[in-house]
């Protein structure tokens, strides 16, 4: 039966869930708000990882420890596997899930699976050390995991829209206009503090031979294999973009041109390690030319450092490839 103060604070809990910009923050105001909710209760949401093998607990509440396992897979819970609510009323002789702690058994559990869209998303779960206690909030219960489930399922689906239209959808990589946000906002920081803001463009060598000689098909698995080998490469406050074509723009902030230059150095290296097979044949060896700039040395604004790299690289191109200049 749920109260005036139930129904106040499942309003609260909504209102927090459709402000949030991110499943993160999400995840973050679930936890005082559920406490509210079943403040008797010890219990747990657990949410599913990306692979959907494993569930884990983003936000704990209770006066006791939990008596579940902080992490467990979606077989262990009988909700998930029947998708439908488990409840049980007597630990001692009902059929419990593999997921609850034997030491510290507690008389009754309820495991409410949280779905959208036919697709689990993770679960609810509440145990007492009362019995009737999970009775009375059984409904309370389904009706939170359902606000949960649609909350997330939004801000899954809003930030996957919104990954998909910043991403080149053939490498993964950035996008150019993800590239040109960042690079403003990038600018914006070197200049306030100030910091060097470091640029490389960088040109697949003789990509127009190599699509004529395999086929456009082999020119794109290696647009994704450059797709893969630039990330791998970078920090993780670097940025990797497909500016275009077989053009690529890596942004490295806080990195002087001495670092910039070095790390081009390494990646024109580097790159000729790439082990690219194309139906079972073992293909030769690519190699990249690179523009190097730097702001503020080489452009007060973003575009003037894009295009001062942009005429180093065609230096190093007019120069035979395989080779960094520097603006």
């Amino acid at each position: 039966m749920q109260t005036n103060v139930d129904i106040t604070v499942l309003e609260q809990l909504i209102d927090s869930l459709q402000s949030c910009f991110s499943v993160e923050e999400a995840y973050t105001n679930i936890g005082p708000l559920i406490k509210q909710l079943f403040p008797n209760e010890t219990g747990a949401i657990y949410v599913m990882n990306v692979l959907k093998n494993q569930l884990e607990a983003i936000a704990t509440w209770g006066p006791v420890p939990l008596t579940s396992e902080p992490i467990f897979t979606p077989y262990e819970c009988l909700a998930l596997r029947r998708e439908q609510t488990h409840l049980v009323e007597d630990t001692h002789y009902g059929l419990i899930c593999q997921h609850i702690r034997p030491n510290y058994l507690p008389v009754e559990t309820i495991c409410v699976p949280m779905m959208a869209h036919g697709e689990p998303l993770g679960v609810l779960y509440v145990s007492s050390l009362k019995r009737g206690q999970i009775t009375q909030i059984k409904q309370l219960a389904l009706t939170v995991a359902k606000h949960i489930s649609l909350a997330l399922a939004n801000l899954k689906l809003r930030e996957s829209l919104k990954n998909q239209s910043l991403r080149d959808p053939l490498t993964k990589l950035y996008n150019r206009r993800y590239l040109e946000e960042s690079l403003e906002r990038e600018i914006r920081r070197s200049e306030r503090y100030p910091k060097p803001l470091g640029i490389i463009l960088i040109d697949i060598d003789q990509f127009n031979r190599f699509n004529e000689t395999f086929g456009h098909a082999a020119g794109d698995m290696l647009l994704r294999e450059m797709g893969m080998f630039l990330p791998s490469q970078i920090r993780a406050s670097d940025i990797a973009c497909r500016y275009g074509g077989e053009e690529f723009l890596l942004m490295l902030p806080e990195a002087s041109l001495a670092t910039t230059k070095q790390r081009s150095e390494q990646l024109r290296r580097n790159v000729k390690h790439l082990n690219i097979q194309y139906r079972s044949q073992i293909l030769d060896s690519i190699t990249i030319s690179c523009g190097v700039a730097s702001f503020s040395e080489h452009g007060l604004t973003g575009k003037a450092v894009i295009q001062a790299a942009r005429a180093a690289l065609h230096r190093a191109k007019a120069q035979g490839g395989d080779r960094i200049v520097t603006a």
